[in-house]
């Protein structure tokens, strides 16, 4: 099974969305193998967010990262890097449709809600910056054989 990582932005832990958000995806079947909450140093900030590193706005990306804790999630399932992209919806909130977690719940592109990794590889590298191997469970979610066969 494929894993990929979720960040629930300060906004979301700060406006009492982490229950609601973590609902979305246990609904659609994933497993939750790990969850931490952690206050983000600024030296994992900058490793997390290197890509952007030259953007006239990376100051202020590290500065909402910092302003609240955030919960970190390792989903695991069948396609789930894609499954996870559509349920939370384009990046920019105007563009996100209804129904997905940004649509619903982002009030504007720099506080929208959540991160999910983009792809496989990147998934593996953000799962090894923030969790440790003894912290990302292996267990038996009682649909499983329903969900995936």
């Amino acid at each position: 099974m494929q894993k990929t990582l979720i960040i629930l932005k300060p906004d979301c832990v700060a406006r009492g969305l982490t229950g609601e958000v973590t609902s979305r995806f246990e609904k659609r079947g994933m497993k939750l193998v790990a969850s931490k909450m952690s206050m983000l140093s600024e030296e994992i900030l900058k490793d997390h967010y290197s890509h952007l590193a030259d953007k006239p706005f990376f100051p202020n990306i590290v500065s909402y990262m910092r302003s609240a804790p955030v919960m970190m999630q390792i989903w695991e399932g069948k396609d789930v890097v894609d499954i996870v992209r559509l349920v939370i919806g384009a990046t920019n909130p105007a563009e996100a449709l209804p129904g997905t977690i940004r649509g619903d719940f982002s009030i504007n592109i720099s506080s929208n809600i959540v991160h999910a990794s983009e792809n496989e590889e990147e998934a593996n590298n953000e799962i090894e910056r923030f969790f440790s191997a003894d912290e990302i469970f292996d267990y038996t979610r009682a649909d499983e054989s329903f969900l995936y066969n």
